[in-house]
């Protein structure tokens, strides 16, 4: 590929990579200017972040299998294309039912997006240039994530709600154009065979494990889902298995040492940090006393930190070993999580913001060095499968977060609502939540520590046994 050609496909992925996250963010602040118009329930208002959300997940693997098979270009392009129709169609929207069925296929199509830019990267981009593109890509997510509530916000109070979907619509047409000029790969047939028994059994569950690990403290249905989509991952493992062309290849995860771990300390990250940000929201509004503004200024530190350094450490990943950047990035963010395991009602504002960058140089140091890692142990016919793998690890990640913090607050407070009165036990909820996150934390780190000296100690047997071999032809 040319360096035209690279270039495009950065700035393409990279500006997927800013709008989805930056429309998921945005959207949860349009939600009560929209429940107004349409007289919306406070159930389906939290439908149209929770169906968004849970399609995305459930795609995941199923698009990443079908871009491996038929062409990773035409599937990435189709899914900015679908997403940039379904976002015009739903700042035209007339009832709060069309906008959930809009998100659910937003979801869907976005789906396609997430599994295969990670993959058109790893292809496109020579192996000792990959973590500087990864870091930038890195970068817009985190950089999508932080503006969305602000200019979510702004653009609500001053245009109105629709118009945020109307102006989603500028990058993600100029991500398709581009795609479309430089990525002009087509559909092509393949020999083996989709997994469809396979992929439908996976969506299911994973959109069981997203509707009850949300829906927790909603009586009945959440715990029989989260049960429910359990008991469908163990049938999904079970027949892929036995399945000739599986969509998850069981080998891959047995034989590739460095693929596993990726995965998995991926997935752990992810569950002993996203719920952080839930936490503190309501503890600097109900406990602190915060405004909602005052409140996401403090908020947005992380993503900030995460944004400006996720491009340096892309390049250091470049230089350097990524295992150990990784290792470094997930101690930090372990040490941030205890940080906030240690926050009282007087903590200082300096100790948060504090906290908050140490958290964020973590997830920079951590997030772009380990997708080098997954990405670079699987052959580039499974990038597709692998950067699946990533987003709906990270996806199932956030969900486990939030469980374990909704646990903690049904033992501990009940149905008592979060305010100065029950700032007490709320105090004794995020203690226990976020010891519970930081032990998840110190279970990555030692996972990664051990993945790294392995690595150091095949490297340098490596080099030994090159050693002898010189030694003896002399």
């Amino acid at each position: 590929m040319d360096e035209a050609k690279k270039k495009a496909v950065i700035f393409t992925v990279a500006v997927t990579q800013f709008t989805m996250p930056f429309m998921f963010s945005a959207v949860g602040i349009t939600l009560p200017v929209m429940g107004r118009e349409f007289g919306a329930s406070g159930l389906d208002l939290s439908l149209v972040e929770s169906v968004y959300i849970g399609s995305v997940a459930a795609f995941l693997l199923p698009w990443g299998r079908l871009a491996d098979m038929h062409g990773r270009q035409p599937m990435f392009r189709l899914g900015v294309l679908l997403f940039l129709i379904f976002t015009l169609l739903i700042g035209f929207a007339r009832n709060i039912e069309t906008i959930i069925v809009l998100r659910l296929l937003q979801g869907m199509v976005g789906a396609m997006g997430v599994a295969t830019n990670m993959a058109l990267l790893t292809n496109s981009v020579p192996s000792k240039e990959r973590g500087k593109a990864m870091g930038w890509a890195v970068a817009a997510v985190y950089i999508g994530l932080s503006a969305g509530p602000y200019v979510g916000g702004l653009v609500t109070s001053h245009l109105g709600w629709r118009s945020l979907y109307f102006l989603g619509m500028i990058p993600l047409g100029i991500s398709y154009y581009v795609a479309k000029r430089n990525l002009n790969g087509k559909f092509h047939p393949s020999d083996e065979k989709f997994d469809l028994p396979g992929s439908i059994v996976i969506a299911l569950s994973v959109a069981a494990l997203v509707f009850g690990g949300t829906s927790l403290s909603a009586g009945w249905f959440g715990p029989v889902a989260l049960v429910a989509g359990l008991f469908g991952i163990v049938l999904f493992i079970y027949m892929q298995d036995k399945t000739e062309f599986p969509l998850v290849e069981l080998t891959l995860f047995k034989e590739r040492r460095d693929f596993f771990d990726a995965a998995l300390v991926q997935f752990i990250n992810y569950a002993g940090t996203f719920g952080i940000v839930f936490l503190f929201s309501l503890y600097m509004q109900s406990v602190k006393g915060f405004s909602p503004h005052d409140a996401g200024l403090v908020l947005v530190v992380q993503p900030l930190v995460q944004a400006v350094l996720s491009p340096f450490c892309g390049r250091l990943a470049d230089k350097f070993s990524p295992r150990i950047l990784a290792l470094l990035g997930l101690i930090a963010c372990t040490a941030g999580t205890i940080m906030g395991a240690m926050v009282a009602a007087d903590t200082s504002l300096t100790y948060l913001y504090t906290m908050f960058v140490v958290l964020g140089i973590g997830f920079a140091f951590f997030a772009s060095p380990n997708m080098i890692i997954l990405m670079g142990s699987v052959p580039p016919s499974r990038y597709g499968f692998a950067s699946a793998i990533s987003g709906g690890l990270r996806t199932i990640g956030m969900v486990a977060s939030m469980v374990i913090i909704t646990i903690f607050i049904s033992t501990i407070m009940g149905k008592a609502p979060v305010s100065a009165e029950s700032a007490a036990d709320y105090l004794n909820v995020m203690r226990f939540s976020l010891s519970a996150l930081s032990a998840l934390c110190g279970i990555a780190v030692l996972i990664s520590f051990r993945s790294a000296v392995k690595r150091q100690s095949v490297a340098k047997n490596g080099l030994c046994v090159q050693s002898a071999g010189n030694s003896k032809e002399g």
